[in-house]
């Protein structure tokens, strides 16, 4: 995914295109679920935060994040809270990103029995 525009900043709706919906569903209750543990404790909550750095790694393989940096987890966790907003603010980008259902086709099988030659 080529996220980074020349001058180096991120362009979060192209960033926010790239994204099936079970995966919006499934970061977006990572945000949440770790936004609601920070207010009740002074930590994040480790699940969601793993979640939420190997989907930034699949996303972004050339920027790699150490989860045992402060810094590190902070921008993770603000860069989703970003992306959740951005696909909050514009629905149109779900449409957008909807697959089209594929048609299966069935194939024929023939089947024929090996007779046993003499």
């Amino acid at each position: 995914m080529n996220a980074l525009k020349r001058n180096g900043s991120m362009n979060m709706t192209e960033i926010a295109k790239t994204f099936s919906k079970e995966k919006r569903e499934m970061i977006t209750n990572a945000v949440s679920t770790n936004k609601e543990y920070m207010a009740q404790f002074p930590k994040y909550h480790s699940e969601s935060l793993k979640l939420m750095y190997a989907e930034w790694h699949i996303a972004f393989p050339k920027h790699k994040q150490d989860i045992n940096c402060g810094s590190c987890r902070a921008a993770i966790c603000k860069f989703w809270e970003m992306m959740v907003d951005e696909w909050n603010a514009n629905p149109i980008i779900l449409a957008e990103t909807k697959k089209q259902p594929k048609l299966k086709l069935k194939k024929k099988t023939i089947g024929r029995k090996k007779r046993k030659t003499k």
